[in-house]
């Protein structure tokens, strides 16, 4: 019912088929593929580790079952028949060598190992009629010039600032650098633009990122911008909001890092001894802000509780009364989106990339500025009654204009443009 809905609204999709290769982890490039799926657009998925029929008979053992990790790579799954998937264990593996190792050079081989890996993949997914390679940026490499040759379109699907950027971004503490700040790109950011620059156009997730392809002057291709929204797994998980409580409860989720604007959360806290608030912290803690500010992690007010499955940041999220993310450097954070979902006021900065605006949705806060992070959270907590109203309306905005099915139509719109159909 639903394609044949979409086809009405829209046309037949004709011969538009979609390879579309999703990366590590779970991305939301899997939450595409189940939409061009759903419209019967797509050739294959391909992707990293991923719950194979094997792999879910392995983790179904009653020694792996519970475990965290087991449960993350089982959680990877998507409404898609297994005969669509392709798994590239080994190149993910590599990466995360690499990342433990903190060896660029490691990390990039495991991009260009994906890229050769998904060409045996693109072959057969042309024979079959796939006209489009939507592929996440870094993960193209060689396979790019390969689906060029068989006659498709190069979508290449971008999530963060632009690759000359992101480094300047965080050193800067948000402000966009100068040309000279931009010469020096890293290694791994260098592969990433590359894939960029050969793609026939690109697909951003905020118009915060196409303004950093405009600072740098980009022209190589044009630059389309889609909002991802909520996916119908999380929007399953959400439960109804907790009461109030006489603290303010605040919720940062994330990797709490510089770049996430970690040190200015702690530097806005410690002014603000007046009103009585809490902090979680859901995600992995970055070891060189835990060595630099050991007295805020061991504070009674801070709670961190580690590396959260999506259903219990769901919940957390659903107690929280502002969720806060001042973050320096994004593409669109996905945790924003959820926790707007979530009914939460969200205290923001423009470069999270998100769609918040002041007095509307939250707070927007200028990124890197300690000082306005805590007026905002003191005005907030001063208008918990206002804030209580904004988040509801948050959580009915997202169920009504942001859902999974809202980028699945945009995607299939857009899929339809670029091929002139």
């Amino acid at each position: 019912m639903l394609v044949q809905k979409i086809e009405r609204e829209n046309g037949s999709f004709g011969q538009i088929m979609v390879i579309i290769s999703n990366g590590f982890s779970k991305f939301y490039l899997s939450v595409a593929a189940v939409e061009a799926d759903q419209r019967h657009l797509l050739t294959c998925l391909l992707t990293g580790a991923y719950p194979t029929p094997l792999v879910r008979q392995i983790l179904s053992l009653p020694y792996l079952r519970s475990r965290p990790k087991a449960r993350r790579l089982a959680a990877r799954r998507e409404p898609i028949a297994d005969s669509l998937v392709h798994a590239l264990f080994t190149s993910e593996s590599l990466y995360e060598f690499g990342r433990l190792r903190q060896s660029s050079a490691i990390m990039v081989d495991s991009l260009r190992l994906y890229g050769w890996s998904a060409i045996h993949h693109i072959k057969r997914a042309a024979a079959k009629g796939a006209r489009i390679y939507h592929f996440r940026a870094g993960f193209g490499g060689e396979s790019v010039e390969v689906a060029r040759r068989l006659g498709m379109f190069i979508l290449c699907d971008h999530s963060i600032a632009h690759p000359a950027t992101v480094e300047a971004l965080v050193s800067n503490m948000g402000r966009l650098p100068t040309q000279e700040e931009m010469a020096n790109v890293d290694p791994f950011w260098t592969y990433i633009l590359h894939d960029i620059e050969q793609a026939d156009a690109i697909l951003v997730n905020s118009h915060f990122v196409e303004d950093t392809f405009r600072h740098i002057g980009f022209d190589h291709s044009p630059v389309h911008v889609m909002y991802l929204g909520v996916d119908d797994a999380f929007f399953a998980q959400v439960p109804q909001r907790e009461s109030a409580t006489d603290a303010f409860r605040m919720l940062f989720a994330g990797s709490f890092e510089k770049r996430k604007g970690a040190e200015t959360l702690i530097s806005a806290l410690g002014c603000l001894n007046n009103i009585p608030w809490q902090l979680e912290i859901a995600g992995p803690l970055d070891t060189g802000v835990v060595d630099r500010h050991r007295e805020f992690f061991v504070d009674a007010r801070v709670t961190c509780l580690g590396l959260l499955s999506r259903p219990d940041l769901a919940k957390a999220m659903s107690r929280a009364d502002v969720f806060i993310f001042p973050s320096l450097a994004e593409g669109s954070a996905r945790v924003i989106f959820e926790a707007l979902a979530c009914g939460c006021f969200v205290i923001t900065t423009p470069n999270s990339g998100s769609i918040v605006e002041e007095g509307v949705h939250g707070s927007v806060v200028s990124a890197g500025d300690s000082s306005s992070l805590a007026r905002a959270v003191e005005n907030a907590f001063r208008s918990r009654d206002a804030i209580s109203v904004i988040g509801r309306n948050n959580a009915q905005l997202v169920r009504e204009k942001f859902t999974q099915r809202d980028y699945g139509n945009q995607l299939a719109n857009l899929y339809r443009s670029v091929l002139g159909a």
